[in-house]
C-alpha cells in the first residue's frame, strides 16, 4: 500500500511539472515576440529605411527583410535579400548605424528562379506591402519576404504590436490584405 501511495505522489509531481512547463512555453514565446519587439521598436533604422540603404548598396529587387536580434543591442541588424543579374546577395544593416555589409552571395536555382520571376509579375512592390499591412496595425515590421502560398504570389509580414507579433498576408498582384492573425508560432 504504501508503494501505490508514493507512486501516486510521484504521478502528480511529474504530472505538475508537465503541466507548469506546459504553461511556460506559451509565456516564454510570448516575452520573446515581446522583447524583440521592442527592441526593433527602438532602432535608430526601421526595416524600411534599411531596404533603402540596402538597395543602395545592391541594386536589384527586395525578396525579403528581416530583423536578427543579437545578444547585444549594438549588434542587432537587419537581413535584408535581394534579387540582381540571377545572383540572391544578402545585405546586412545594422538598426542603429546603418551601416551596410554585403554578405553571402549565390546563384540562383531553377526553383529560386521560377519564384523570382512570380514576384516579378507582381504589380505591388515589397514596400506598399509593408505599406498596406501596417495600415491596419501601426506597429513595427519585423520581417517581410514574397512568396508563393498555394501557387498564389503573396507577401507575408510579421508586424510586432504589443506583446504580440502580427502575420499578415498581403496579394502581391492587387495589394490587397488577404488576411491577418495573431503569430502563436513565436
Amino acid at each position: 500500500m504504501k508503494n501505490i501511495s508514493t507512486l501516486k505522489k510521484s504521478l502528480v509531481v511529474a504530472l505538475s511539472v508537465a503541466t507548469l512547463s506546459a504553461a511556460a512555453i506559451p509565456m516564454s514565446q510570448a516575452a520573446t515576440s515581446m522583447n524583440e519587439t521592442v527592441t526593433a521598436s527602438q532602432s535608430k533604422i526601421s526595416l524600411e529605411q534599411a531596404m533603402v540603404l540596402a538597395n543602395k548598396a545592391v541594386a536589384g529587387n527586395i525578396i525579403s527583410a528581416g530583423f536578427d536580434q543579437e545578444d547585444r543591442m549594438e549588434n542587432n541588424h537587419y537581413e535584408i535579400k535581394i534579387i540582381a543579374n540571377n545572383n540572391e546577395q544578402e545585405v546586412i544593416v545594422n538598426t542603429n548605424t546603418g551601416e551596410v555589409i554585403k554578405d553571402e552571395m549565390e546563384r540562383l536555382d531553377r526553383d529560386d528562379l521560377a519564384e523570382y520571376n512570380a514576384m516579378k509579375q507582381a504589380k505591388t512592390s515589397l514596400s506598399q506591402a509593408i505599406k498596406n499591412a501596417n495600415t491596419m496595425l501601426n506597429g513595427t515590421v519585423l520581417e517581410a519576404e514574397f512568396d508563393m502560398d498555394a501557387n498564389k504570389p503573396v507577401y507575408k509580414i510579421e508586424i510586432g504590436k504589443g506583446n504580440q507579433v502580427h502575420y499578415v498576408v498581403v496579394d502581391s498582384l492587387t495589394g490587397k490584405v488577404l488576411s491577418s492573425h495573431v503569430d502563436h508560432d513565436d
